[in-house]
Order: C-alpha cells, then sequence, then structure tokens
C-alpha cells in the first residue's frame, strides 16, 4: 500500500514539470515555425533612392534596379529565358517606381516589362515605362499621353495597374472631396511595324 502511495505521489510531482517541458517545446518550435514564415520580399539597399525587384514569367526572369535622385533616374533591365542571356536594357525614367510587372498582355508567347512611376508632386501623376521582349532584345513600348479632353478632366492621384489583358489608369476628376469621382481609361497593346504600342481600347 505503501510502495502504490509512493509511485502515485511521484507521478503527481512530476506532471507540473513534464508539463513545463512539454509548453517549452510547443513555444519554441512556434518561434521557429514563425520566423521561417516571416520572409521580406522587398529587397533593402544601402541607398533609399534605390530601387529593385525580380520578375518572372514563365520562362523569362527579369532584375529590375533603378537609382538616382530627385525626378530624374536611370533603369537598367537585365533579362535572362531558360538558356541565354537578353540584351540589358539601359533608359532614364522620370519619377520613383512604385510597381513594376511582367506580363504578355497580346498573347505571342514573349514576355513585357512594365514600370509604373509616380511624380514627387502632390498630383502623382503617373507614368508607365514598358519594354517588350523578342528573343534577345528588349523595344520600348509607347505609352499614349492623356487626350486633351481628358486632360481637361485631369485632378491627379493616378492609379495603372494591369488588369488581365490591359493596362488600366484611373484618375481623380475632381478636386472637391463632396464631389470625388474618377475617370478609368483601359489601354491594349498593339504591333505597329516592327514595334509596339499602347493604344486606349475602345
Amino acid at each position: 500500500m505503501k510502495t502504490v502511495l509512493f509511485i502515485a505521489m511521484t507521478g503527481i510531482l512530476l506532471m507540473p514539470a513534464l508539463s513545463c517541458n512539454n509548453n517549452s517545446r510547443t513555444d519554441n518550435n512556434a518561434d521557429s515555425t514563425g520566423a521561417a514564415a516571416v520572409s521580406d520580399k522587398g529587397e533593402k539597399t544601402a541607398d533609399p533612392d534605390e530601387y529593385n525587384q525580380q520578375l518572372t514569367y514563365k520562362q523569362y526572369s527579369f532584375s529590375v534596379n533603378a537609382k538616382g535622385q530627385g525626378h530624374l533616374r536611370k533603369v537598367t533591365i537585365t533579362g535572362r529565358d531558360s538558356a541565354n542571356d537578353l540584351a540589358t536594357v539601359n533608359a532614364p525614367l522620370e519619377g520613383n517606381i512604385y510597381y513594376a510587372s511582367s506580363a504578355d498582355l497580346n498573347k505571342d508567347g514573349r514576355p513585357e516589362v512594365y514600370l509604373f512611376t509616380r511624380g514627387t508632386d502632390s498630383a502623382g501623376y503617373s507614368k508607365v515605362y514598358a519594354y517588350a521582349y523578342d528573343s534577345k532584345t528588349g523595344r520600348q513600348i509607347n505609352f499614349p499621353d492623356l487626350s486633351p479632353a481628358q486632360q481637361k478632366e485631369y485632378q491627379g492621384h493616378d492609379s495603372i495597374y494591369i488588369d488581365n489583358e490591359y493596362v488600366v489608369r484611373s484618375f481623380s476628376t475632381s478636386d472637391s472631396k463632396a464631389q470625388a469621382s474618377r475617370k478609368m481609361i483601359r489601354y491594349v497593346l498593339r504591333p505597329v511595324d516592327t514595334a509596339f504600342t499602347i493604344q486606349q481600347a475602345q
């Protein structure tokens, strides 16, 4: 009887210690899992004015780097398909890149790289810099300015993005908060001779 009582008491005394050890393992696992789940997708650099982004489309990969101060910058795009390096693009651009993407809007099996920039002024005027790739070379794609009628409506605060086969631009058409409204314009990619241009969709 004393032996049974001794074993029972020993088990009771050991339970808190075992519980603490189990909790410790659970916390450690949670910390490890949490740390592994966190990933910084943005590429930070020592220069706050520098922009870096990696893009992929099917077997193509691109590296976008923009440097400079103020509203004038230089962008460098290097690319590669599954077997070969693509020609490097070096070009000037205005504003800060806030979004970059690769896509195939005209469904020809070859990608384009799109860079969306925003000015430093309060109006936030945006521009699009785009490049269509053939087997090795990235050719610049022209993006149209706003028409005279659209310029009359324009009140800044652009938002430009890719939606399926369209480049979509929206902007404020009223500077009055009581009558705030936005206009949306859709654009498509079209071949012109040996190049490409972006035109307003009909």
